[in-house]
């Protein structure tokens, strides 16, 4: 009985750690997901989002960068979590997004298109791609 129970744990064991996934793609109930990807060869070092509705500024991601400050590069994607505390239901938000273009955030651009869409589905991925040739011309796609 004891072989039995030991063969049966260690197979367990096994099988626990056999796991295909390595990520998850859809978004836990309640929150949403602003991936921003670079698609620019501009000297990108790091993100930063400010959020509002209805006119009142609701908050800020906090921003995103790598530990190390090396530069975001070309096709990098960054993923900003929000759940349903930041947000006011089945109302429009505008994303205000911010790069910074120097190391340890000492220079920055806010993008002039700011981005907006409708919060009814909080369970959602929300892409915007950022492009541009140079500092001046950066902008969301």
């Amino acid at each position: 009985m004891k072989k039995v129970l030991l063969i049966t744990t260690v197979m367990l064991l096994i099988l626990s750690g056999c796991n295909q996934y390595s990520r998850v793609d859809i978004p836990a109930e309640e929150t949403f997901h602003l991936a921003v990807i670079n698609n620019t060869d501009v000297d990108i070092y790091g993100y930063e989002v400010s959020y509002s509705q209805d006119g009142t500024r609701r908050g800020g991601s906090g921003g995103g960068q790598y530990a190390d400050n090396s530069k975001i590069k070309k096709g990098d994607t960054f993923t900003l979590d929000f759940n349903h505390v930041n947000f006011l239901p089945d109302k429009e938000v505008t994303f205000v997004i911010t790069v910074f273009t120097g190391k340890h955030q000492t220079k920055k651009v806010t993008l002039s298109s700011p981005v907006t869409t409708m919060l009814s589905n909080l369970e959602s991925i929300y892409y915007v791609e950022i492009i541009g040739e140079n500092k001046e011309e950066l902008s969301i796609n």
